[in-house]
């Protein structure tokens, strides 16, 4: 399968390539319902052969004189019915370490970044064990400056952790590590750099991506230092519907006590590009009465927010319970209604992790994701010769 990548800046290597979406649907929004979900898997296949009596090798008949004789079926093939709950989805938080996160988020003094870093740990703790977190931090501090720093080669992304189950302490050391030093805020080169990392990673559950920043996206040049103060509105939005709309990751937006902008002819420009973002990102907030990015003025609102994008963020992949031998006999059930299997990853269901799970694509998955954390298979399967109601 080609690499699929997307890059602002001169890459190296071919970047011509396309690949299917990282996300199981490109529907980028995820919603909850109240309605139930159920897929059966079910096993039609041949007869199996146990081995003759004579030493005949298994999976044929005895022979006698050219003729088949008598067969034997499989005696210790079983019937059974699991529940299958959807992988933990891998969610990549792409963290602004810019001078900006050191401005004052309340009267005592409290920084942007430390009551961000008191939030994440407290709400990535809360969600570690149904949710796949990382970070990535931008820009980068690469000892010789920090100065609109991301890898200069988009093909080669640096994420501090990578998104894994129980990774909050990982996730806590690599933050103590790092400060809001950064000169600039290269918003755009992130989330590119971002998306090209999960796309490799090449797992069938879902990618999520979740930007948190209480800077204006700047950086246009992209070289060091030069137009670090230089804003970067346009090439920003175009970046963050291009990773929603063809990689299929969602980006959801968390802005950290953004001030006003001063710009007099559009007094909230800054406030109307975080909400552009959050709408292209495919994951806005849809409290009502709230701003379409999730607007987080102190530890507790930030907590409540990615607390909420956790239970949002599902994956359309269901771990199976064990090998399925007969992969070309297979049905799956949605709701009783047979869902075809599509290889092209279009509208059906596939198989996916090299045989280990069941991956829905098109409207199965957005109805999967419907249900939320709440969605669930009924995965049936048994011997060849025995039908399934």
């Amino acid at each position: 399968m080609a690499a699929a990548v997307i890059c602002l800046a001169a890459c190296g290597g071919d970047s011509s390539a396309t690949q299917q979406p990282a996300n199981a649907s490109r529907d980028a929004g995820a919603s909850r319902g109240d309605t139930g979900l159920t897929i059966a898997i079910k096993l039609d296949a041949a007869p199996a052969f146990q081995p003759s009596v004579d030493g005949g090798a298994a999976g044929s008949a005895a022979v006698d004189g050219g003729l088949p004789t008598a067969t034997l079926p499989d005696l210790n093939c079983t019937v059974g019915t699991s529940t299958l709950h959807p992988r933990p989805p891998e969610v990549l938080l792409v963290l602004d370490r810019s001078t900006t996160m050191a401005e004052a988020i309340s009267a005592d003094g409290t920084s942007k970044w430390t009551a961000t870093v008191s939030a994440i740990e407290s709400a990535f703790l809360a969600s570690q064990d149904s949710t796949a977190w990382g970070v990535m931090l931008f820009p980068k501090d690469t000892g010789d400056s920090a100065c609109c720093q991301m890898p200069a080669n988009d093909l080669s992304p640096v994420a501090e952790v990578a998104p894994a189950q129980q990774s909050t302490a990982s996730i806590s050391v690599a933050l103590a590590q790092s400060a809001p030093s950064g000169t600039g805020a290269p918003t755009a080169r992130a989330l590119i750099q971002a998306a090209n990392y999960l796309v490799a990673r090449w797992t069938s559950t879902s990618k999520y991506i979740v930007l948190a920043t209480g800077a204006e996206p700047t950086c246009a040049s992209d070289g060091l230092c030069s137009g670090a103060s230089t804003a970067d509105y346009t090439r920003t939005k175009e970046t963050v519907a291009h990773v929603a709309s063809v990689f299929g990751i969602p980006v959801a937006v968390a802005g950290i006590a953004l001030p006003p902008t001063s710009n007099t002819f559009q007094p909230d420009g800054r406030l109307q590009l975080f909400t552009d973002l959050a709408n292209l990102g495919g994951m806005p907030n849809t409290t009502k009465g709230q701003a379409a990015y999730y607007a987080a003025g102190s530890t507790a609102e930030l907590v409540a927010a990615l607390a909420t994008l956790s239970s949002q963020m599902t994956s359309c992949s269901f771990a199976l319970p064990g090998p399925v031998a007969w992969q070309d006999n297979v049905v799956v059930l949605l709701s009783e209604n047979r869902i075809a299997q599509d290889t092209s990853h279009q509208d059906g269901w596939d198989f996916g992790d090299r045989g280990t799970s069941v991956v829905l694509f098109g409207k199965p998955c957005d109805d999967a994701r419907k249900l939320g954390n709440r969605a669930a298979l009924s995965f049936t399967t048994a011997c060849p010769a025995v039908a399934i109601n």
